[in-house]
């Protein structure tokens, strides 16, 4: 489940840093702060577990930007923000604080919070569905932690992409579900014909900050995909992203149509 926030820009012109991951994050810690023991309370058996972090969200969606100097400037009147979780709890926390503040600070400048809405979920009982990305994928290699630099990320050319993702499938099932599986059977395939376009070429370098004003370079992909798998598993998607990082805005995606026994979602 997702909701979607609508800002009000307070300019003709506004400017926000190219990657705002870093701010986005402290916006929803800064939100949520005050019910932290009680959401960490809902995962209690997440192992790596340091204050919850079962949610993802999106770029900010601006229909009118300009690119200068490494910032977007922000033309549109208005512009919208997606953030997903399985958890409804965190969700609702979320939206009535959104509602409550009336305006919330990113990067520096204050925005005025036009609407919170609930977004409504698609059905997941087909075993195929087609998704594109609101944030960009990242895929952590076994052991990352001892890896370095730009060896610790997977991309879809690596032998180990398909494995890589499914080890990240079993741990969100597992946390979501409440219960351990033992395999996830999915076929993943990118759009062929936004390949083409693309040259290949589908990954990309994200810098964010991080709270010791440190910066970390993200590999990451960024491609629509079809996916086959069981509807448990593409809600696990949905509702929580693919990859990793997602905490950090990676890795939430979009339904683009839905095979429910030859019956179509549609956005």
């Amino acid at each position: 489940m997702r909701i979607k926030i609508t800002f009000k820009n307070p300019k003709e012109k506004t400017y926000l840093p190219i990657n705002t991951n870093y701010y986005l994050v402290k916006l929803i810690k800064h939100l949520t702060f005050e019910y932290r023991r009680y959401l960490s309370s809902l995962v209690p058996e997440h192992r790596y577990h340091k204050g919850f972090d079962v949610y993802t969200f999106s770029q900010l969606i601006i229909p009118e930007r300009k690119i200068e100097d490494f910032m977007i400037g922000i033309l549109s009147q208005d512009f919208h923000w997606y953030v997903a979780s399985p958890y409804y709890q965190f969700l609702g926390i979320l939206a009535k604080e959104l509602k409550k503040h009336k305006k919330v600070k990113i990067y520096d400048t204050w925005f005025e919070v036009e609407t919170v809405k609930f977004v409504q979920v698609p059905e997941f009982t087909g075993n195929e569905a087609q998704f594109t990305c609101l944030s960009p994928v990242t895929v952590l290699r076994n052991g990352s932690k001892t890896q370095s630099s730009f060896k610790k990320y997977v991309l879809p050319d690596h032998k180990d992409f398909h494995q890589s993702l499914e080890r990240d499938l079993k741990h969100k099932y597992h946390i979501i579900n409440k219960k351990e599986i033992e395999k996830i059977d999915f076929d993943l395939e990118f759009d062929p014909e936004y390949l083409r376009k693309k040259n290949n070429r589908i990954t990309k370098v994200i810098t964010i900050e991080r709270e010791s004003r440190n910066q970390e370079q993200v590999r990451c992909i960024l491609a629509p995909f079809k996916i086959k798998a069981k509807p448990e598993v593409l809600k696990v998607i949905y509702d929580a992203g693919i990859g990793q990082l997602n905490s950090l805005g990676f890795g939430m995606v979009e339904m683009v149509n839905h095979d429910n026994d030859s019956n179509k979602y549609k956005k």
